[in-house]
């Protein structure tokens, strides 16, 4: 790797397909946000899944129901050390999203970043700290990459951070700047643990601080986990074309408009809701994880009895009565039957079954 960095890649019509598109997407939810009713719970969202996703990435067996407790300050029976990186990712996550918004990342930042990740994880020396030996990616047993020594860590970085921070980084689209961020830092591999999570949020970081994801309303990891093996894969490859990251950069684009039209739907969802609260005469109401969850439950079954409704999302059928409430109430959800025997459906024309 050079100390002096400069990506190599082509601008493919693939490529600029996918940026066009993605903008214009970014642009349309821009204009949304004039409407706040959705922005608390899009946030939400997509902090439980980014955490959820990177650090699933990497090995961590805890499911998202499980997430989405942490996320409410509960507790459950699982290792601890699998419930600290989910902890130290919503940590990170926060800390980026109270920085100011503008350009520059340094490498205090960065190692910052680093220590809220891996705290309480890695020996205290460890942690926003270079690595002081080397280190290697595996598969299973078999070294699939090994990254530059020790002593070449602070520099490599170092080199990436100027030409982030310099006019090539400032003047270039905000996904081919986070996607290079991310595949250099994970190649660099600077530190002796952590280094997957640290690109992706540093991609999180960028995508945020350039004015792509100011709302911080969507997650991009969720894609990079879905299809895991081709995320490992589509990082290797740049390594075995002599660091062209022309492939990289088609799918990383091809993931953040995949996600962006997601989150688009769940946009939609909000304003067909407040829609149908107009027509029913109600005041708009606006919804808690738990009630979307129920909604999107509902958009895949013509109608589910309420035991089953409250297992599937882990709570007592006491505490489902009274989320379900505000939904009767505004005419989102449809009873059937008695109290012990209800079952519970969308109205005919189903407001969410597009988000699915």
């Amino acid at each position: 790797m050079d100390i002096f960095y400069q990506p190599k890649f082509e601008r493919t019509a693939g490529l600029v397909k996918n940026l066009t598109e993605a903008s214009g997407l970014k642009s349309w939810m821009d204009q949304q946000a004039l409407d706040v009713s959705w922005i608390a719970a899009s946030q939400r969202d997509a902090l439980i899944r980014l955490a959820h996703y990177s650090t699933r990435i990497e090995g961590n067996p805890l499911t998202l129901p499980e997430v989405v407790a942490l996320a409410e300050g509960k507790d459950f029976p699982a290792r601890e050390h699998a419930k600290r990186e989910v902890l130290n990712y919503f940590s990170a996550l926060r800390w980026i999203w109270k920085t100011s918004l503008g350009y520059k990342i340094n490498e205090k930042k960065l190692l910052n970043l680093h220590k809220i990740l891996t705290q309480g994880i890695l020996p205290k020396s460890a942690s926003g700290s270079y690595k002081m030996q080397p280190n290697a990616v595996f598969l299973g047993r078999k070294i699939i990459y090994k990254p530059p020594p020790p002593e070449a860590a602070p520099l490599l970085t170092r080199s990436l951070l100027v030409w982030l921070n310099g006019n090539s980084g400032r003047e270039e689209h905000p996904i081919i700047v986070s996607a290079i961020a991310h595949h250099r830092l994970v190649s660099i591999h600077p530190f002796s643990d952590g280094n997957g999570r640290a690109a992706r949020a540093l991609e999180s970081w960028i995508l945020y601080r350039r004015g792509f994801d100011t709302h911080h309303i969507f997650a991009l990891d969720e894609f990079f986990d879905v299809d895991r093996e081709r995320y490992y894969k589509e990082i290797q490859a740049v390594r075995k074309k002599e660091d062209d990251l022309t492939s990289w950069l088609e799918y990383v684009s091809e993931g953040v408009l995949k996600t962006l039209k997601k989150t688009q739907l769940r946009i939609q969802s909000f304003s067909r809701q407040d829609t149908l609260r107009a027509q029913h005469g109600k005041d708009r109401i606006v919804l808690t994880p738990k009630q979307e969850r129920v909604l999107q439950i509902l958009a895949q079954s013509s109608r589910l009895g309420g035991g089953e409704l409250a297992r599937s999302i882990r709570i007592t059928r006491s505490h489902l009565s009274k989320i379900l409430r505000p939904l009767l109430n505004a005419g989102l959800v449809a009873k059937e039957g008695s109290t012990k025997s209800a079952a519970y459906k969308l109205p005919r024309n189903k407001p969410y079954a597009e988000i699915m």
